[in-house]
């Protein structure tokens, strides 16, 4: 009894301490993004997924199911929206490369992750696009769209918090 109650202690406090990371760039097969470039596409993905609205033939932002198991900072639901070298998508074709959104986290939209069409072994699968991290953690923050100007770009749960839970939770159900 005594290990089951210091287990859900950890998984508060797991949860109080959570914070978010800073991501500088992903790369998504042979492109590269900045953190201008995901903070702009997030941005547009989270603000046409509260207002409602989609855009292009494939109605996006759009649910991603995630059938590839591909890990992220969040257990989702997940939103994917295309990110382009040049400006935000507005419609046509998508392009390969998508940042993925949890538009519900902590109360938040935040960004999660990239995948990337190049490179699947399946027609239409994804495989993850690889993150650069900067620095920096903000504490206790609860993310948000990348529209904040605070120099602190794009904000993400932290992948960390979510292994740990995880491994907490299936203990806790081990007892």
């Amino acid at each position: 009894m005594q290990l089951q109650s210091l287990l859900i202690a950890s998984l508060a406090a797991l949860t109080a301490a959570q914070g978010t990371a800073n991501v500088s760039s992903i790369t998504c097969g042979s492109a590269k993004y900045s953190q201008q470039q995901i903070d702009d596409a997030v941005g547009e993905g989270c603000r046409l997924y509260d207002e409602r609205r989609t855009l292009g033939n494939n109605k996006y932002p759009h649910r991603f199911n995630n059938r590839e198991g591909l890990v992220f900072a969040t257990s989702g639901p997940y939103q994917e929206f295309p990110i382009i070298a040049s400006g935000n998508y507005s419609g046509g074709s998508p392009g390969a490369d998508r940042v993925v959104i949890d538009p519900a986290f902590q109360g938040s939209c935040v960004f999660v992750g990239g995948m990337t069409h190049t490179g699947a072994s399946t027609r239409n699968g994804f495989v993850e696009c690889s993150e650069e991290a900067a620095n920096q953690t903000v504490p206790g923050s609860t993310g948000g769209s990348g529209n904040d100007d605070d120099g602190l770009g794009v904000m993400v749960a932290p992948t960390f918090y979510l292994a740990a839970s995880g491994i907490v939770a299936s203990l806790l159900m081990a007892l």
